[in-house]
């Protein structure tokens, strides 16, 4: 059993440490004119995003999923992917989803990962997670490809798409770049519900991805995904979900997003959470 849950943050205090968040990452990264547009058009799409998730009472995306506790060790071959993936090491919770259908349903649909990486016993609903790493990663590759998002993933297996982060991010010493997690390549042959077949690869030591970098400053035939952490599912968690509030902007580990679709999210984000408190 789940330990039971710690006083949770109000709607306020949530909103509050999610601009003071963004206002960390400016300290470092100084706003671009993507970004600036991307606030801009988060703005505009943020009383959508909060009346979805009112009708809803949930998300507007990514509504219902499968949460788990996760192990993640380093495996950057480089010294200086290796030190990133010490600071990633230890815990993390992986919220696996489907973006719009809720239930069990398998419908044409993207999926999506969110990854939050912990100290060793920090509850994943602490209040003031300023050192937690927070990945919100779909089977999206590129912005340009999501409409056809939909058809090129396979539903009905959680390891056997990449998922992506769709904007890039900016570390110290290694410059900007793409992040994915590699998935295992294992699928639903048996015809098992999606989180059923996740669940017997979990008790398999079957569910393992691997995060992985691109580094976007050199010349594109120059690129390749690198690997950085080994992330292996160990066990379901029961836990209220509507209390995890995965951001974009929680970078305690040193992953700061940027470009225009992170920017997005900033003002829809906080547009949905706060319609969830109501």
């Amino acid at each position: 059993m789940a330990p039971r849950l710690a006083e949770m943050p109000s709607s306020v205090e949530l909103l509050r440490t999610e601009d003071e968040l963004v206002e960390r990452i400016r300290e470092h990264d100084p706003e671009t004119w993507a970004e600036r547009l991307g606030r801009f058009s988060g703005g505009l799409l943020a009383p959508l995003a909060g009346a979805v998730s009112r009708i809803r009472s949930a998300r507007m995306f990514h509504p219902d999923g499968v949460v788990y506790r996760a192990s993640v060790v380093s495996i950057g071959a480089t010294p200086e992917l290796a030190r990133l993936g010490r600071r990633l090491e230890g815990t993390a919770i992986v919220r696996l989803s489907s973006a719009w259908w809720r239930g069990e349903k398998e419908w044409p649909d993207v999926l999506g990962m969110a990854i939050r990486f912990l100290r060793p016993g920090q509850h994943p609903n602490a209040k003031g997670l300023t050192d937690s790493q927070d990945l919100l990663l779909a089977t999206i590759r590129f912005p340009w490809t999501m409409p056809f998002a939909p058809f090129t993933t396979r539903v009905s297996s959680f390891l056997w798409n990449h998922f992506h982060a769709v904007s890039p991010f900016e570390i110290d010493g290694i410059g900007r770049v793409k992040v994915r997690a590699r998935s295992p390549r294992i699928a639903n042959v048996d015809g098992l519900p999606r989180a059923a077949h996740l669940a017997r690869e979990v008790r398999f030591h079957g569910a393992v991805y691997e995060l992985e970098i691109r580094r976007m400053d050199r010349r594109p035939l120059a690129r390749s995904w690198e690997p950085l952490a080994r992330i292996v599912l160990e066990a379901p968690i029961a836990i209220d979900q509507a209390s995890l509030r995965f951001s974009a902007f929680r970078c305690g580990r040193g992953i700061r997003p940027v470009g225009y679709v992170h920017a997005l999210r900033h003002a829809t984000y906080a547009a949905s959470q706060d319609a969830r408190s109501d």
